[in-house]
């Protein structure tokens, strides 16, 4: 497995006509969010949808051809604010970081992504969970695929460079930038668990010691993640949900 960086085109200024679709669209999206989040993936419907939006269902297929387009259009949403969670993190740390603070950097955006966007990272657990094929069709599932790639690049070029820069061992990137991504996500999907388990799942404690143990296993040294880790904690105290 490979990742492609997806470059950003810029487009021509939108019409008035265009920019009340996009606002309709990002509406309907948002609605279908909080059905989603109200009684999971089942709860969500053409018709239910229709109800929440005050659309009839034939003129929400003027925005959506079917539910599988709906849904991709949702987690294609969830997952381009998730990586702007990711870039911000990444972009607030001084020019000229070490990979490893990256790393770190990147691990504490999407903690603060599952923090502060609690249905949308519930929502991307629901269909990681869910064992059918949500998506079928690939015209559905290729914008997603797209957004997950662009969200894993920026793990995946940060663990490079530390490759490159020797600060980790050789190593397959892309299984490294998977295994990290999985560790994450397995870590804050016990959020709902931490309540009753005060003293052992503090997330905001065990989302940079996993990410520590993996980067040594992979040949970091432990005195330089420690150092990337203590670089990286300055994010704690800025607030990554919104773009400046």
């Amino acid at each position: 497995m490979t990742f492609t960086v997806v470059n950003v085109i810029h487009e021509p200024r939108k019409t008035p006509r265009a920019r009340r679709h996009d606002a309709n669209t990002t509406r309907i999206l948002d609605a279908a969010m909080d059905l989603v989040a109200g009684g999971g993936l089942e709860a969500l419907s053409m018709v239910r949808l229709a109800e929440a939006v005050d659309y009839t269902p034939g003129a929400l297929y003027r925005y959506f051809k079917s539910k599988d387009a709906l849904l991709a259009g949702l987690v294609a949403q969830v997952l381009e604010e998730a990586q702007g969670f990711l870039s911000r993190a990444e972009a607030a740390l001084p020019h000229g970081s070490f990979p490893l603070t990256r790393v770190f950097a990147l691990a504490h955006g999407y903690r603060e992504f599952a923090r502060l966007r609690p249905h949308s990272f519930g929502m991307l657990a629901m269909t990681m969970a869910e064992p059918r094929v949500l998506l079928t069709q690939e015209a559905d599932a290729q914008p997603v695929t797209e957004r997950v790639i662009a969200n894993l690049e920026l793990l995946a070029r940060a663990l490079g460079d530390a490759v490159a820069t020797g600060q980790l061992d050789d190593g397959d990137v892309a299984e490294r930038t998977l295994c990290l991504f999985a560790t994450l996500q397995g870590l804050l999907q016990l959020h709902k668990q931490a309540r009753f388990a005060p003293g052992v799942l503090e997330l905001d404690r065990l989302v940079p010691i996993g990410t520590r143990a993996l980067l040594i296993g992979w040949g970091a040294k432990p005195r330089a993640a420690d150092a990337a880790l203590e670089k990286a904690s300055t994010l704690k105290d800025l607030n990554l949900g919104e773009p400046s």
